[in-house]
């Protein structure tokens, strides 16, 4: 499903190369207003994007949308791909000021990425690092990284957001903290 809602404050949205960014369910915040102050840094549209690993493409609907089918073969259902609500509200609330796209997709986060880029023309790539822990550790063991798949795979520049500190409630580089002396 494909969402418009205009351009940002100071652009034109319809000529400018947008900035693509990958999000998830339960992106962290800093991901979303990072990447809209990036955007708006370079006087650009954002688009945002999910992308349902555990389905793949069939087609695409006249209108941008995709038609999607489980990777489980015993399971027969298509469905069109649709940008979860409750995740279209929450960047909203972070980023008011700044109209976006909302974009859904199926299959391999960073080949569905790469391909929507190119279709679009994006300037940039925006993903957040994985949340820290043992678990985030070893699904990315197992499924690989995002960020390096995209930065390996394709020739856009590729931003990566660090979201472990700001989760852990402290992030120097943004206040201005100094690190801790023992």
């Amino acid at each position: 499903m494909s969402e418009a809602a205009g351009s940002q404050p100071g652009g034109d949205a319809a000529s400018a190369r947008p900035v693509l960014v990958g999000v998830i369910a339960d992106v962290p915040d800093v991901v979303i207003t990072e990447a809209a102050a990036l955007a708006r840094d370079l006087g650009a549209p954002l688009v945002f994007a999910t992308v349902e690993p555990l389905r793949y493409s069939i087609s695409t609907l006249p209108d941008g949308s995709v038609l999607s089918m489980p990777l489980d073969p015993d399971v027969a259902d298509t469905q069109e791909e649709t940008f979860d609500p409750d995740l279209i509200a929450r960047i909203r609330s972070l980023v008011a000021d700044f109209a976006a796209e909302f974009i859904a997709r199926a299959g391999d986060p960073a080949i569905e990425l790469g391909r929507l880029a190119e279709e679009r023309n994006a300037r940039v790539i925006a993903v957040g690092t994985r949340k820290p822990g043992f678990r985030a550790s070893l699904e990315e063991f197992l499924a690989g990284s995002i960020a390096v798949s995209l930065a390996h795979n394709q020739a856009r520049p590729v931003v990566v957001i660090p979201v472990a500190h700001t989760i852990e409630g402290h992030d120097p580089a943004r206040r201005g903290d100094a690190p801790d002396a023992a």
